[in-house]
């Protein structure tokens, strides 16, 4: 017989206020009542979960005008846009549709919501009864035989799971690896005052405060907070000043990113679920890029990290989770606009989709934040400007890196103009923040000004052709020419000279366009006058060339094996000098082919030399402790670029522009 949708009153239970916290009931445990996280979520670190309904305990005699004053308080909200849902302070926020369990949050097809929605069900009644007499309130002794059998269960898998290798810790002494305290003091310094500007991983002082904990007793931190450590130090090491702490860092950052990685990819289980192995795979991402270790591959490792940051309910806004500490929902949103930061820039290398929408999630930007340094000086947080474009940089992505339709012109300009206003505003924000240090901005606009080129490059190459693109080539070069000046910043240029993934912008598409704009139009005057007028315009661009061309050299010197690179830079500047100086074409392209493979022999032996030299690495094996055999694990993370970078002088894009006498 059908169940009816409402029960008779005559059955219903009396109406007792709840006075235990959400959790406990949903658990079926007893709850201290202590607020405002009761005792038994504070053991069991659940305290984001631990609220209290506040109007199941109004008095009964004021029953019916809580009805009604809460129901005049939810029908306008229900309205608000999600910012503007919770602007005061003691209404319980609306929950997520779904299950909170621990770190992770659970939508509908969640086995786990099968059980929630059954809670409270007159039949099941028995049954709630018989689970809390098996299961103890806690983990302490009783007289029960059935709830002590329990117990042992618990400690037995528990032991179990402690012998499971993604369980184990790293490697006691993993700190004698450390530096000198010093040298520790100013990576974690120079960190904080460069990456974390645009990328909210860390959180300056609760870092501090666990560094200074660390370095007092090194041997009781806790993994993740050695791994990130590392892995700031192996961010910061290319920035330092001292050339031999920069040698030092680099010599172990393939190690120490190694042994995170180990760390992250040992078994998926729970333990590795939370905020703080979500800042170490924040950060092992950010050390692939800086240290161009498989930096063209990280879109996959951040398609999983966007994974896991959705299963921990980063990308719902922590107001609809529940109670925490506002510094902790700070952390989260951070958290997942660095993630999704990451996820846009690793796409736009690999030139694959975001795989994730607007639509997909509801957190609210982060707070501008500007920090205070232990040497008084203001560490000014550029996340926000960032965040406020993240849905449009979304959109560009998947409309670039589509493999099924170019999108008409009419949409790249009024993407572009999107994307423009976002710049300026960006500027003008930077520009009027005394604290913002050039680092900071350089970082910023890089990050903003590679989507202008990426959008506009197709048209731009089109418009050697037809001046209906003629935008679209200007945009290219105005943001080919900003990169180039990105190399003023003395710090953010060791980071260029380095680093893979989007740090090669220069040497890709930046340099392609420069050079160009150096090629010869069809439809070009060739009197001797025009001739002069064309070299005297073009002679500051033929500048940028060759500071474009000399840092394809200096990369090479500071560890770059992609010979091909330089080799093709280095010809087409010969090219493009050749024309305007009126020379042979073929045989000053022929010179620059031979004398800069020549230097990159030169080059590379070096490098060979003084690698071998080198001392060796500490044992990945004793590092990790059984993590994961690195046997199993490819070691080289690089993927090998050479046939990647390929300028084919006879792709349909630029063979009309090269005169036939260059081809040898």
């Amino acid at each position: 017989m059908p169940v009816t949708p409402d029960r008779p009153s005559s059955i219903r239970k009396r109406h007792r206020p709840a006075h235990s916290c959400t959790e406990c009931r949903r658990r079926k445990v007893r709850c201290d009542r202590v607020k405002p996280h009761c005792g038994q979520c504070r053991a069991l670190d659940l305290t984001a979960l631990c609220t209290y309904e506040e109007k199941a305990r109004a008095q009964s005699a004021h029953r019916a005008a809580s009805i009604a004053s809460s129901t005049e308080q939810r029908l306008p909200r229900s309205q608000d846009t999600p910012g503007k849902a919770y602007p005061t302070s003691t209404p319980t926020p609306r929950r997520i549709q779904g299950t909170i369990s621990k770190t992770r949050v659970y939508g509908h097809g969640h086995w786990m919501n099968a059980f929630s929605l059954m809670e409270g069900l007159h039949p099941l009644e028995p049954f709630g009864e018989c689970f809390k007499a098996f299961f103890p309130r806690s983990n302490g002794n009783s007289g029960d035989d059935v709830a002590n059998t329990v117990l042992e269960c618990k400690r037995l898998a528990q032991n179990v799971k402690q012998q499971r290798p993604s369980r184990r810790c790293l490697s006691a002494d993993i700190h004698r690896f450390f530096p000198d305290r010093g040298i520790m003091d100013e990576l974690i310094r120079l960190y904080f005052a460069t990456f974390e500007s645009c990328y909210g991983i860390l959180c300056y002082s609760s870092f501090l405060r666990d560094y200074d904990s660390c370095m007092e007793l090194p041997e009781s931190a806790e993994s993740p907070f050695l791994l990130q450590i590392l892995l700031v130090m192996t961010v910061a090491g290319p920035l330092h000043s001292d050339a031999s702490v920069r040698a030092e860092m680099a010599a172990n950052a393939r190690i120490w990113i190694h042994i995170a990685q180990n760390w992250l990819s040992a078994p998926m289980e729970k333990d590795r679920l939370t905020l703080k192995a979500v800042q170490v795979y924040c950060l092992v991402l950010l050390s692939r890029e800086v240290n161009h270790v498989g930096a063209d591959l990280v879109w996959i490792s951040a398609g999983s990290l966007v994974r896991i940051a959705m299963q921990m309910g980063l990308h719902q806004d922590p107001d609809l989770l529940g109670q925490m500490d506002v510094e902790e929902k700070e952390l989260r949103r951070r958290l997942w606009y660095t993630i999704l930061e990451m996820n846009v820039q690793a796409a736009i290398d690999s030139g694959m989709p975001p795989m994730i929408t607007e639509e997909d999630y509801n957190t609210q930007p982060p707070k501008t934040r500007d920090e205070t340094t232990r040497d008084g000086l203001i560490n000014c947080s550029l996340q926000p400007l960032l965040a406020k474009s993240i849905p449009l940089r979304l959109r560009l992505t998947r409309i670039i890196n589509s493999m099924q339709e170019e999108p008409s012109y009419d949409k790249v300009l009024d993407l572009g103009n999107e994307l423009a206003t976002a710049s300026s505003e960006a500027a003008v924000a930077i520009n009027e923040s005394p604290s913002t240090n050039t680092f900071g901005s350089s970082f910023c606009s890089h990050l903003l000004r590679r989507f202008s080129l990426c959008l506009h490059y197709r048209p731009a190459v089109k418009s050697k052709t037809n001046p209906l693109y003629s935008h679209s080539r200007q945009v290219c070069l105005e943001a080919a020419l900003d990169l180039v000046a990105l190399l003023d910043d003395d710090l953010y240029s060791r980071i260029l000279c380095i680093g893979g993934g989007m740090f090669r912008d220069l040497i890709t598409r930046g340099a392609l366009v420069i050079f160009l704009e150096l090629s010869p139009d069809l439809s070009e005057d060739t009197s001797i006058f025009a001739k002069k007028r064309h070299r005297a315009r073009q002679e500051p661009l033929l500048t940028d060339a060759r500071r474009v061309v000399q840092y394809a050299k200096e990369r090479m010197s500071q560890g770059d094996t992609n010979v091909k690179t330089y080799v093709c830079l280095s010809m087409m500047l010969a090219h493009a000098e050749a024309r305007l100086d009126g020379l042979p074409f073929k045989e000053a392209v022929a010179n620059a082919t031979r004398d800069s493979l020549n230097v990159c022999r030169d080059i590379l032996q070096a490098t060979a030399s003084a690698r071998a030299t080198d001392i060796r690495y500490p044992d990945l094996e004793t590092w990790t402790n059984g993590v994961i055999s690195p046997l199993h694990l490819d070691t080289n993370f690089e993927e090998d670029l050479d046939g990647l970078f390929n300028f084919d002088f006879t792709n349909e894009q630029f063979s009309m522009q090269w005169p036939a006498e260059t081809a040898f």
